[in-house]
């Protein structure tokens, strides 16, 4: 025997006329979305950060060798 239809659900109500001037309503991402995305703008900024720290603080410059002094040999 068959079983009977379930009755389908009703449509939801038309919208007024005078709503159409509305915003539409945007239901925003998912939370893994959102976390990768802030992953992403944050690992973009420590980049920057990184690339302007050796600008923003040089390295002091090496002090001149001396003529009468043979070059150390790293060993």
């Amino acid at each position: 025997m068959i079983p009977p239809r379930q009755p389908q659900r009703p449509l939801p109500p038309a919208t007024p006329p005078d709503a159409d001037d509305d915003w539409p309503v945007d239901p925003g991402r998912p939370l893994g979305l959102r976390l990768l995305a802030l992953l992403g703008a944050l690992s973009f900024v420590m980049l920057g950060l990184s690339s302007l720290v050796p600008l923003l603080n040089p390295q002091p410059p090496a002090p001149p060798r001396a003529p009468d002094q043979p070059a150390r040999s790293v060993g």
